[in-house]
Protein backbone atom coordinates (compact mmCIF):
# COMPACT_ATOMS: atom_id res chain seq x y z
CA UNK A 1 0.00 0.00 0.00
CA UNK A 2 2.80 2.36 0.83
CA UNK A 3 4.51 1.69 -2.49
CA UNK A 4 1.20 2.23 -4.29
CA UNK A 5 0.70 5.60 -2.61
CA UNK A 6 4.21 6.67 -3.52
CA UNK A 7 3.64 5.58 -7.09
CA UNK A 8 0.29 7.41 -7.20
CA UNK A 9 1.89 10.55 -5.77
CA UNK A 10 4.67 10.34 -8.31
CA UNK A 11 2.18 9.92 -11.11
CA UNK A 12 0.15 12.90 -9.94
CA UNK A 13 3.27 15.04 -9.74
CA UNK A 14 4.31 13.97 -13.23
CA UNK A 15 0.82 14.77 -14.56
CA UNK A 16 0.84 18.19 -12.87
CA UNK A 17 4.24 18.99 -14.32
CA UNK A 18 3.06 17.94 -17.76
CA UNK A 19 -0.06 20.10 -17.46
CA UNK A 20 2.03 23.14 -16.52
CA UNK A 21 4.28 22.49 -19.47
CA UNK A 22 1.26 22.26 -21.75
CA UNK A 23 -0.04 25.58 -20.35
CA UNK A 24 3.28 27.23 -21.05
CA UNK A 25 3.18 25.90 -24.57
CA UNK A 26 -0.32 27.31 -25.04
CA UNK A 27 0.61 30.86 -23.87
CA UNK A 28 0.81 32.97 -27.01
CA UNK A 29 3.74 35.26 -27.69
CA UNK A 30 2.47 38.83 -27.99
CA UNK A 31 3.48 39.25 -31.63
CA UNK A 32 1.54 36.11 -32.52
CA UNK A 33 -1.77 37.88 -31.92
CA UNK A 34 -3.49 39.29 -35.02
CA UNK A 35 -3.01 42.96 -35.88
CA UNK A 36 -6.20 44.99 -36.26
CA UNK A 37 -7.13 48.64 -36.65
CA UNK A 38 -8.41 49.85 -33.25
CA UNK A 39 -11.95 51.14 -32.96
CA UNK A 40 -13.20 53.73 -30.47
CA UNK A 41 -15.21 51.03 -28.72
CA UNK A 42 -12.10 48.91 -28.06
CA UNK A 43 -10.19 48.82 -24.80
CA UNK A 44 -6.57 48.37 -23.72
CA UNK A 45 -4.94 47.41 -20.44
CA UNK A 46 -2.86 49.86 -18.45
CA UNK A 47 -1.65 50.77 -14.97
CA UNK A 48 -3.55 53.27 -12.84
CA UNK A 49 -0.78 55.51 -11.47
CA UNK A 50 -2.79 58.53 -10.24
CA UNK A 51 -6.46 59.26 -9.70
CA UNK A 52 -8.48 62.15 -11.15
CA UNK A 53 -7.20 64.56 -8.47
CA UNK A 54 -3.55 63.68 -9.15
CA UNK A 55 -3.14 61.60 -5.99
CA UNK A 56 -0.90 58.51 -6.41
CA UNK A 57 -2.82 55.20 -6.47
CA UNK A 58 -1.48 52.50 -4.16
CA UNK A 59 -0.26 49.38 -5.94
CA UNK A 60 -0.76 50.82 -9.45
CA UNK A 61 -3.57 48.33 -10.28
CA UNK A 62 -4.10 47.06 -13.80
CA UNK A 63 -7.25 48.54 -15.35
CA UNK A 64 -9.01 48.89 -18.70
CA UNK A 65 -8.94 52.11 -20.72
CA UNK A 66 -11.45 52.79 -23.48
CA UNK A 67 -10.06 54.32 -26.66
CA UNK A 68 -12.81 56.93 -26.51
CA UNK A 69 -11.37 58.17 -23.20
CA UNK A 70 -7.80 58.00 -24.49
CA UNK A 71 -8.83 60.07 -27.52
CA UNK A 72 -10.49 62.67 -25.29
CA UNK A 73 -7.28 62.90 -23.26
CA UNK A 74 -5.05 63.26 -26.32
CA UNK A 75 -7.38 65.84 -27.92
CA UNK A 76 -6.98 68.25 -24.98
CA UNK A 77 -5.54 71.70 -25.68
CA UNK A 78 -4.80 74.84 -23.72
CA UNK A 79 -7.78 77.21 -23.69
CA UNK A 80 -7.25 80.77 -22.47
CA UNK A 81 -9.13 81.51 -19.25
CA UNK A 82 -8.26 85.20 -19.00
CA UNK A 83 -5.66 87.85 -19.73
CA UNK A 84 -5.15 90.84 -17.45
CA UNK A 85 -2.88 93.82 -18.10
CA UNK A 86 -2.08 97.18 -16.53
CA UNK A 87 -2.45 99.17 -19.72
CA UNK A 88 -4.95 101.66 -18.32
CA UNK A 89 -3.50 103.77 -15.50
CA UNK A 90 -6.66 105.87 -15.51
CA UNK A 91 -8.54 102.97 -13.91
CA UNK A 92 -8.52 102.98 -10.13
CA UNK A 93 -5.76 100.85 -8.62
CA UNK A 94 -3.78 100.34 -11.83
CA UNK A 95 -0.42 102.15 -11.56
CA UNK A 96 1.47 103.68 -14.48
CA UNK A 97 4.62 102.27 -12.85
CA UNK A 98 5.18 99.82 -10.02
CA UNK A 99 8.03 98.09 -8.23
CA UNK A 100 9.88 97.55 -4.95
CA UNK A 101 10.53 100.49 -2.64
CA UNK A 102 14.00 99.21 -1.63
CA UNK A 103 16.42 96.36 -2.21
CA UNK A 104 15.55 92.92 -0.85
CA UNK A 105 11.91 93.97 -0.46
CA UNK A 106 9.30 91.95 -2.37
CA UNK A 107 6.67 93.80 -4.39
CA UNK A 108 3.34 92.10 -5.26
CA UNK A 109 2.68 92.80 -8.94
CA UNK A 110 -0.63 94.34 -10.01
CA UNK A 111 -1.87 93.37 -13.47
CA UNK A 112 -5.25 94.90 -14.18
CA UNK A 113 -8.92 94.74 -13.37
CA UNK A 114 -10.34 91.73 -11.56
CA UNK A 115 -11.55 88.93 -13.83
CA UNK A 116 -13.90 86.26 -12.47
CA UNK A 117 -15.37 85.13 -15.79
CA UNK A 118 -13.66 81.73 -15.69
CA UNK A 119 -15.00 78.91 -13.52
CA UNK A 120 -11.49 77.41 -13.30
CA UNK A 121 -9.23 80.32 -12.30
CA UNK A 122 -9.74 83.98 -11.39
CA UNK A 123 -7.67 87.07 -10.63
CA UNK A 124 -8.47 90.00 -8.34
CA UNK A 125 -7.54 93.66 -8.68
CA UNK A 126 -4.52 93.18 -6.41
CA UNK A 127 -3.03 90.58 -8.76
CA UNK A 128 -3.89 87.48 -6.72
CA UNK A 129 -4.73 84.42 -8.81
CA UNK A 130 -7.12 81.80 -7.37
CA UNK A 131 -7.39 78.30 -8.85
CA UNK A 132 -10.90 76.87 -8.49
CA UNK A 133 -10.44 73.57 -10.32
CA UNK A 134 -7.74 70.93 -10.60
CA UNK A 135 -5.83 70.58 -13.86
CA UNK A 136 -2.81 71.72 -15.83
CA UNK A 137 -2.41 75.47 -16.35
CA UNK A 138 -0.06 77.51 -18.52
CA UNK A 139 0.93 80.93 -17.15
CA UNK A 140 2.57 83.66 -19.23
CA UNK A 141 3.88 86.77 -17.45
CA UNK A 142 5.03 89.80 -19.46
CA UNK A 143 6.74 92.87 -18.02
CA UNK A 144 8.30 96.14 -19.19
CA UNK A 145 11.32 96.77 -16.96
CA UNK A 146 13.10 100.12 -16.72
CA UNK A 147 15.12 102.44 -14.44
CA UNK A 148 14.78 105.92 -12.98
CA UNK A 149 18.53 106.67 -13.23
CA UNK A 150 21.21 105.60 -15.70
CA UNK A 151 23.60 103.99 -16.10
CA UNK A 152 22.36 101.53 -13.53
CA UNK A 153 22.82 97.77 -13.50
CA UNK A 154 19.75 96.01 -12.22
CA UNK A 155 19.52 92.59 -10.67
CA UNK A 156 15.78 92.08 -10.63
CA UNK A 157 14.16 88.77 -9.76
CA UNK A 158 10.63 87.44 -10.23
CA UNK A 159 8.84 84.53 -8.59
CA UNK A 160 5.43 82.94 -7.92
CA UNK A 161 4.43 82.61 -4.26
CA UNK A 162 1.49 80.61 -2.86
CA UNK A 163 1.46 82.29 0.55
CA UNK A 164 3.69 79.66 2.13
CA UNK A 165 6.19 78.49 -0.48
CA UNK A 166 7.75 79.57 -3.74
CA UNK A 167 6.33 77.87 -6.84
CA UNK A 168 8.95 77.00 -9.45
CA UNK A 169 12.33 78.67 -9.97
CA UNK A 170 13.41 82.29 -9.48
CA UNK A 171 13.62 84.24 -12.74
CA UNK A 172 16.60 86.64 -12.87
CA UNK A 173 16.98 89.71 -15.06
CA UNK A 174 20.43 91.35 -14.87
CA UNK A 175 20.73 94.32 -17.19
CA UNK A 176 22.71 97.56 -17.49
CA UNK A 177 20.61 100.49 -18.66
CA UNK A 178 22.23 103.29 -20.68
CA UNK A 179 19.22 105.61 -20.57
CA UNK A 180 16.12 106.11 -18.43
CA UNK A 181 13.99 105.71 -21.55
CA UNK A 182 15.28 102.16 -22.09
CA UNK A 183 12.83 99.33 -21.54
CA UNK A 184 13.51 95.62 -21.34
CA UNK A 185 10.72 93.19 -22.17
CA UNK A 186 10.60 90.26 -19.75
CA UNK A 187 8.55 87.14 -20.58
CA UNK A 188 8.20 84.22 -18.15
CA UNK A 189 6.43 80.96 -19.03
CA UNK A 190 5.31 78.55 -16.29
CA UNK A 191 3.29 75.34 -16.40
CA UNK A 192 1.69 74.22 -13.14
CA UNK A 193 -0.37 71.17 -12.20
CA UNK A 194 -3.06 71.99 -9.65
CA UNK A 195 -3.90 68.71 -7.90
CA UNK A 196 -5.92 69.75 -4.87
CA UNK A 197 -8.64 72.35 -4.57
CA UNK A 198 -10.83 72.18 -1.47
CA UNK A 199 -12.43 74.64 0.93
CA UNK A 200 -9.19 76.66 0.80
CA UNK A 201 -8.48 77.22 -2.93
CA UNK A 202 -4.88 77.48 -4.12
CA UNK A 203 -3.78 81.11 -4.44
CA UNK A 204 -0.78 82.56 -6.27
CA UNK A 205 0.72 86.03 -6.06
CA UNK A 206 3.45 87.24 -8.40
CA UNK A 207 6.39 89.08 -6.88
CA UNK A 208 9.46 91.02 -7.97
CA UNK A 209 12.45 92.07 -5.90
CA UNK A 210 15.59 94.19 -6.31
CA UNK A 211 18.55 92.12 -5.23
CA UNK A 212 21.17 94.10 -3.28
CA UNK A 213 23.85 92.86 -5.71
CA UNK A 214 22.40 95.36 -8.17
CA UNK A 215 21.34 99.00 -7.99
CA UNK A 216 18.46 100.12 -5.79
CA UNK A 217 16.46 100.88 -8.90
CA UNK A 218 14.15 99.20 -11.34
CA UNK A 219 10.40 99.34 -11.84
CA UNK A 220 7.79 98.21 -14.31
CA UNK A 221 6.76 101.07 -16.60
CA UNK A 222 3.87 101.60 -18.97
CA UNK A 223 4.77 103.00 -22.40
CA UNK A 224 2.42 105.54 -23.94
CA UNK A 225 2.19 105.70 -27.74
CA UNK A 226 1.65 108.69 -30.02
CA UNK A 227 -0.10 106.85 -32.84
CA UNK A 228 -3.43 106.23 -31.18
CA UNK A 229 -2.58 102.66 -30.15
CA UNK A 230 -3.30 101.55 -26.61
CA UNK A 231 -0.69 102.03 -23.90
CA UNK A 232 1.86 99.22 -23.59
CA UNK A 233 1.24 97.67 -20.15
CA UNK A 234 3.92 97.45 -17.47
CA UNK A 235 2.58 94.01 -16.46
CA UNK A 236 0.38 91.45 -18.17
CA UNK A 237 -0.63 87.91 -17.28
CA UNK A 238 -2.38 85.27 -19.37
CA UNK A 239 -3.53 81.94 -17.95
CA UNK A 240 -4.75 79.00 -20.03
CA UNK A 241 -6.06 75.60 -18.93
CA UNK A 242 -5.59 72.20 -20.54
CA UNK A 243 -9.12 71.14 -21.53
Amino acid sequence: MILLNIENTSALHKKSTQNNANKKKKMAIIYSYPTLTPQLGDKVLGSNITDASGTPVSGNPTVQYAFTDIKALVDQQFIQQFTSSSNDSLSAGIPASQGPVATNTAHPIIFGQADTSSTSVTIDAAGKVVFLKTGTYYITQEYSLGVSAAPNTLQTMFRIYDGANQVGPTHLEKWKYADTADRKRVVIHTMVNITLVNSAPIEYIFQMIRDANGANDGKLYQQTNNNGWTTTPNAQITISKLI
